[in-house]
């Protein structure tokens, strides 16, 4: 599993394409393109769960993270207990 980090300075930084790594760039337009990107693209802190290709998850908030985001890598990996 890659972990892509993005930091940008404020959050209309998270539109322009340069502020993300290039790695992760395909991340961020496949993100824009969803129902969560535009209706909130700007809404942070986001986090993205992408697998093959595809946004599996995205949530906001340490609440989503928390909730919601670390159960569903938990069960894509095999590791929930």
């Amino acid at each position: 599993m890659d972990y892509q980090v993005v930091h940008p300075a404020n959050p209309d930084l998270l539109m322009v394409d340069e502020s993300w790594p290039a790695p992760a760039r395909p991340i961020r337009a496949a993100f824009l393109a969803s129902e969560d990107g535009k209706k909130s693209p700007n809404a942070t802190p986001r986090f993205i769960l992408f697998q093959d290709g595809k946004i599996v998850l995205t949530v906001t908030g340490n609440g989503g993270w928390k909730d919601k985001m670390w159960p569903k890598i938990q069960e894509l990996t095999g590791t929930k207990a």
